[in-house]
């Protein structure tokens, strides 16, 4: 089998390589460079950044396998779950280490997350994946991408899994944001939730201007 043929069969099956990877098909190191400058030469493998590569152009595919751990989230898992119906243009994922981008087919963005639960491992093309649930995208994505945007996928919720999260997370900025809208979708939750809203007024949205009128309830400026 030549080269080509088994670095092909090989590598198919794996989302994300490394030149070391490369190295344990083709042992010299130096011929092992020159392999796979030629394969990307003529289009059948790719350069994800220095040292990584994939043979899939998918950049929601390889995201997660380039940096780990990490998993789906935000607007990128609402549209995997078919949540919303804007098709975003970068890849969120998040990550319990640094933020981090880079581009490869479009962007792909790594935010910190200190909360890393919420996802479990979703089939894609062949593959699996680990993605947010809609809840915890929701919740990750309150900074990231304006509310406005996700606003749509509250349709999509469990009720009492995104209450045990927000309980779970215990951040007030959270709880009241997340509340606000659950109680705007018509859901009584206020009671359940009232405990981790404190008496500082913040901004609705994040991304918003400052200025709105203000829930008392909730303690928001609704800036959306």
């Amino acid at each position: 089998m030549s080269y080509e043929l088994k670095f092909i069969e090989h590598f198919r099956n794996v989302p994300v390589f490394s030149l070391s990877d490369i190295n344990q098909i083709i042992k010299n190191r130096i011929y092992a460079k020159k392999f796979i400058k030629k394969m990307i030469r003529e289009g059948e493998a790719f350069k994800i950044k220095r040292g990584l590569y994939t043979l899939y152009k998918d950049p929601l595919l390889v995201s997660t396998f380039i940096r780990k751990p990490s998993y789906l989230s935000g607007v990128s898992a609402l549209s995997f779950h078919r949540a919303i119906s804007q098709i975003p243009k970068d890849v969120f994922c998040a990550t319990s280490g640094k933020p981090y981008s880079l581009n490869f087919n479009g962007k792909i963005r790594y935010f910190n997350s200190r909360y890393f639960f919420g996802y479990k491992m979703e089939d894609y093309e062949n593959f699996k994946v680990p993605v947010a649930d809609n809840e915890k995208a929701i919740i990750d994505s309150i900074g990231i991408t304006p509310l406005h945007i996700i606003e749509e996928a509250l349709e999509e919720i469990e009720e009492e899994k995104m209450i045990f999260y927000l309980k779970k997370i215990k951040k007030s900025e959270v709880v009241k944001r997340i509340g606000y809208f659950l109680e705007k979708k018509g859901l009584n939750v206020y009671d359940k939730l009232k405990k981790h809203v404190n008496y500082k007024y913040i901004i609705l949205d994040p991304l918003g201007n400052k200025k709105g009128k203000r829930n008392k309830k909730w303690r928001l400026i609704i800036n959306s």
